[in-house]
């Protein structure tokens, strides 16, 4: 069974990375283009020093190529990038294209006879005027370049529509089933929204907003990805939170304001550009404050810390891997550090877009964890409600047993007394053993002051009684403990229970018994249960625990899984031993500060 288990955990996970690797094939088949455009390169400078001064030059300029032989297939169009100043193209030597100044980026249909031909481009170059690049291309590979350039900036947007409609829906399925409203979750899909429409009017051509009001729409988006996951960190802390919220709010607010409003306020458009290097502030707290919640036992930063550690490597690994085409120096991470404050927007990008993804694959644990809960408390409630009614019967059962022996408790003095006035020594310790006998049979009412302990136990040792065990137990604890009674009551019931379990197993005429052990030790609250065993046990060294021997499995064996959560909440572990006829269950829960 443990290996079957094993095997399906691991056809499990390499189901999932051919999926990945499915994916991300997807991906990079929709967004890489088969083809692109082929650079050519002046092979000659006139007006200018040469052509590695090109970019501080200022005055007359002319740039000679000479075109490849047709070899692999149609390329008739000539591209030209960043080409602002008035130009003239020549082919051969004779006139072919004029260019008007402010043109940017063109395209330009060559003659069917270009091949091999001599190329000269003529302009005026500006001091300020980069140097224009030329590309040999075709209508095959621009439609190409622009499907690619459409998916590219299509994934992220349905990437994050989908995080944003799972964000909205995860924060009103939490408020329908706890009553109240999650408005971190809705910070989430709020900044997923931002940047579903960031992406979205980027491919858009058919917007009608102002050119100012376009950029502002871009900007705050890209302000609510970077103030929203630090946010919605800041509010699942719980000792650092003032600590950290300078580092969250300021920088935000400071980005909201200057970043978000430099397409309207001009004086904001120079400062713009070292907004982003606040973060790296917020994200110094952030790591600092993280750890320190997982110290002190932060369960929300405890699943966190290892995504956040993910995420770091991942950005990294996304920055160092270099562009195989264009050199090891085509790297993010080598750009970042020739110019951090051009490059900081876009780190950021990538770092809060895997931030954002954390988060709310964050909430969505946090929610299923706490629906278990809630299903937890309501199976603990149902059973307490249970105890209750046994408990009140064992009341009215030894109430009825009490009345009766004090009825005849008279009838009985008279008995002793005769039998010890007569001499009759073995009849008087026959009859005394018969009502202690009867006394014992009387079901307990108080086992321990602790109200919670007193009920399970009274009501696990009724049953106990009932069913022929013989039952010792030694309670030393106090009215009050700093434990959730639903807790001690998992680990009591299911305990005890397991043990009625393993006496019920028990062949005719042989010695079924129970002992119970709860006291305090030093900051330790122990529980001991044992009980005789008579079938052998499934011991699963991977768990420490056993596998159920019951038949329906599909509703036991969760018992003792439960029993050891609420042990290693409380810094403990769960320890079970069977040998000889004896089973053990014991655990030490630490008490909380």
């Amino acid at each position: 069974m443990r290996i079957g288990k094993r095997w399906a955990g691991c056809l499990a996970a390499g189901l999932f990375l051919l999926c990945a690797a499915g994916l991300l094939w997807l991906l990079g088949a929709e967004t890489v283009p088969q083809q692109e455009p082929a650079r050519l390169t002046p092979e000659a400078v006139s007006g200018a020093p040469g052509l590695d001064g090109l970019y501080l030059y200022a005055g007359p300029l002319s740039l000679e190529y000479t075109l490849p032989e047709q070899a692999e297939g149609p390329r008739s169009i000539l591209e030209i990038r960043q080409l602002y100043a008035a130009a003239e193209l020549r082919l051969d030597g004779a006139p072919f294209q004029n260019i008007p100044a402010g043109s940017g980026n063109l395209y330009v249909t060559l003659p069917p006879d270009w091949s091999g031909k001599a190329l000269t481009l003529i302009m005026e170059k500006g001091a300020e005027d980069p140097e224009p690049s030329l590309y040999l291309t075709s209508s095959t590979v621009i439609n190409e370049l622009a499907r690619a350039d459409t998916s590219l900036r299509a994934f992220p947007a349905a990437a994050f529509g989908m995080i944003f409609l799972l964000a909205l829906g995860l924060f009103l399925l939490y408020g329908a089933l706890e009553g109240s409203w999650s408005w971190p979750v809705l910070l989430l899909s709020i900044a997923a929204l931002g940047q579903a429409a960031y992406f979205y009017l980027q491919n858009s051509s058919l917007f009608s907003l102002p050119p100012a009001l376009y950029g502002l729409v871009l900007c705050q988006s890209r302000a609510l990805l970077f103030a929203v996951p630090p946010l919605y960190l800041m509010l699942g802390m719980k000792k650092r939170r003032k600590a950290f919220a300078p580092f969250a709010v300021l920088p935000s607010l400071f980005y909201f304001v200057v970043a978000g409003f430099q397409t309207l306020v001009p004086l904001f458009s120079g400062i713009a550009v070292h907004a982003g290097l606040a973060f790296c502030f917020t994200i110094a707290a952030l790591l600092a404050c993280a750890a320190l919640e997982v110290r002190d036992g932060n369960p929300m930063f405890r699943r966190f810390l290892p995504w956040l550690g993910g995420c770091a490597a991942a950005i990294l690994l996304l920055s160092i891997i270099p562009a195989a085409r264009t050199g090891p120096h085509a790297s993010i991470l080598w750009a970042f550090l020739a110019d951090p404050i051009l490059w900081i927007d876009t780190e950021l990008f990538y770092w809060n877009s895997l931030l954002l993804a954390l988060c709310f694959l964050e909430s969505m644990v946090s929610l299923t964890r706490r629906v278990a809960q809630r299903e937890t408390e309501m199976q603990m409630l149902s059973a307490r409600e249970s105890l209750t009614r046994e408990q009140l019967a064992v009341v009215q059962e030894s109430a009825a047993a009490l009345g009766e022996l004090r009825h005849e408790v008279k009838n009985h003095y008279l008995v002793l007394q005769n039998l010890s006035r007569a001499g009759e020594v073995e009849r008087l310790d026959a009859y005394l053993s018969t009502l202690v006998s009867d006394v014992s049979a009387i079901p307990a009412l108080a086992c321990a002051p602790h109200p919670a302990i007193n009920a399970v136990l009274t009501t696990m040792m009724a049953r106990a009684r009932k069913q022929g065990i013989e039952v010792e137990h030694r309670v030393d604890v106090p009215e009050t403990l700093p434990f959730p009674d639903t807790e001690l009551c998992t680990v009591l019931m299911n305990l005890l229970q397991n043990a009625l379990d393993a006496n019920a197993l028990a062949p005719m005429g042989a010695r079924k018994w129970l002992r119970v052990d709860l006291h305090i030790r030093g900051y330790h609250l122990y529980i001991g249960v044992e009980n005789s065993c008579f079938t052998p046990v499934d011991y699963d060294g991977d768990s420490g625990l056993f596998h159920t021997t019951k038949t329906d499995k599909s509703d036991h064996g969760y018992g003792l899984k439960a029993v050891q959560a609420v042990a290693r909440k409380y810094r403990s572990e769960l320890l079970l031993k069977c040998s000889d006829g004896c089973f053990s269950a014991a655990t030490a829960l630490q008490m909380p500060d």
